[in-house]
């Protein structure tokens, strides 16, 4: 066979090699047409269970995010007299003139009614202190008048939140939703902002409040489900988008949801990108060859996940782009030396 034989048949051979890899880059591509937008999922009837693994003292509460409130009345012994408040019932007796005596009730606005007398303020006073001031009302129409104030029922408060949180079915604990607001409702006390607080913030911050009204209560705040979460998921994966997720969800499990890595895909510089509460953004890089599941972390809400291009599949392009595409124009032929293991252009 001659050497213009071999050198056709060599040439018809490498032309084949390498036409056929051009048309897989040229129709196929390296870049994969995506679609983005929200993957819409059907969530599950009930929250995500909170475990002892998911970080509660850092999460951030969202709208939705189910909490149990666990009241506890801690009675002890005051060095202070007791002070009388809204709906604590009194005994009020006059010594000599039983016609005068009353039971009563202070009243919302912190008064009572008493007989022949002019209403009068007693909430914040104790037993001695009305005793006293009564004496003295009375002191013009009545000889050295004797009265007696007993606190017949006090801390009523704390009764009607008793009552409360016993006819609940979770005994006494209360199950909180946070509303889209960002706001809950709770016995007693007035819608107080949840949302982008922590369960630790959350459980000062109720417990200054209801110390104010019931000293005595306290009340300890847990995470039972977390139902809101939105994970962005982009970069080479095969299904970028939006993710609904119902309950905390990690890195590797978000990228599961996108349909895994493209082979064109950095797995060692996985960027995760969040956006702190004063409005900067704060970029993790991830190796995935390296990461098992006691490495693995949680995602915060919003959290961006993008998966670069490795090396080569960029230099793909650039070579699909750039050369390729400009030989094939101008009518060259690319064709290889398998002796020397380069590129030859005839």
């Amino acid at each position: 066979m001659s050497m213009h034989t071999d050198y056709a048949v060599f040439g018809i051979s490498w032309r084949k090699l390498v036409v056929i890899p051009l048309a897989v880059l040229l129709f196929g591509g390296c870049v994969i047409p995506r679609h983005r937008a929200v993957v819409n999922e059907t969530p599950p009837a009930v929250g995500a269970k909170v475990t002892q693994h998911f970080p509660v003292s850092l999460y951030r509460l969202a709208h939705g995010d189910i909490l149990e409130f666990i009241y506890l009345t801690l009675p002890s012994v005051s060095g202070k007299p007791y002070q009388l408040q809204v709906k604590d019932q009194i005994d009020i007796e006059f010594d000599m003139h039983p016609q005068l005596n009353r039971t009563v009730r202070v009243r919302p606005d912190g008064e009572i009614s008493i007989p022949r007398k002019k209403d009068v303020k007693v909430a914040g006073m104790t037993a001695d202190q009305v005793s006293q001031m009564l004496r003295k009302r009375y002191s013009d129409i009545l000889k050295d008048p004797e009265i007696t104030v007993t606190v017949r029922e006090f801390n009523t408060k704390l009764d009607e939140i008793q009552k409360a949180i016993a006819t609940a079915p979770y005994g006494q604990a209360r199950i909180v939703t946070i509303r889209p607001d960002g706001h809950l409702s709770a016995p007693l006390i007035e819608d107080l902002a949840a949302a982008g607080r922590t369960v630790p913030e959350l459980n000062r911050a109720v417990n200054a409040t209801y110390s104010k009204i019931v000293p005595e209560m306290r009340v300890s705040v847990l995470l039972r489900e977390v139902v809101g979460n939105l994970v962005f998921v982009d970069g080479e994966v095969f299904q970028p988008g939006v993710f609904n997720v119902k309950g905390p969800i990690t890195l590797q499990h978000a990228l599961a949801k996108a349909g895994g890595t493209k082979d064109t895909a950095e797995p060692r510089s996985v960027l995760v990108i969040s956006r702190m509460p004063d409005g900067k953004f704060f970029t993790r890089k991830a190796d995935l060859t390296n990461m098992t599941s006691h490495s693995d972390f949680m995602l915060q809400r919003n959290d961006l996940v993008y998966v670069p291009k490795s090396v080569i599949a960029r230099a793909d392009i650039w070579v699909q782009q750039n050369i390729s595409r400009l030989l094939l124009f101008q009518g060259w032929n690319v064709g290889l030396q398998s002796d020397l293991g380069r590129v030859t252009v005839r």
